[in-house]
């Protein structure tokens, strides 16, 4: 796997996530627009930061075993803090929000994500 599909996945993550709040606007409501959104982008950008962060710099270069184990760590790390702090954000500041949708769409995104990944690496 010479170049990682981190932002194919990403983009087309963003561009499902999009057009089902999109429909949800128009067949529910905002509030449950807003929290397909949300859900999305908490699933969405800390798995992109742990993707470009893992395979920055590694690109034609042999890299010891030990150094890549770190960086995978340290990333993983990361996108965990990203994650938890992005769940506790939007519990804590918005207004109205459906967490059930919320949960369902960061599932979904993280199905969708594994789905793709499988695909395009094959």
């Amino acid at each position: 796997m010479n170049n990682p599909p981190v932002l194919i996945i990403s983009m087309i993550q963003s561009a499902v996530v999009v057009l089902v709040a999109l429909g949800l606007e128009y067949w529910r409501d905002s509030t449950t627009a807003l929290s397909t959104l949300l859900g999305g982008a908490l699933c969405i950008l800390p798995a992109t930061y742990f993707g470009l962060r893992v395979f920055r710099g590694y690109r034609g270069r042999v890299v010891s075993g030990p150094e890549v184990v770190k960086a995978f760590y340290s990333a993983e790390r990361d996108k965990f803090i990203l994650t938890l702090v992005g769940f506790a954000l939007v519990f804590a500041v918005i207004r109205p929000l459906d967490a059930v949708v919320l949960f369902i769409s960061y599932s979904f995104c993280v199905v969708l994500q594994w789905l793709l990944l499988a695909r395009l690496v094959r």
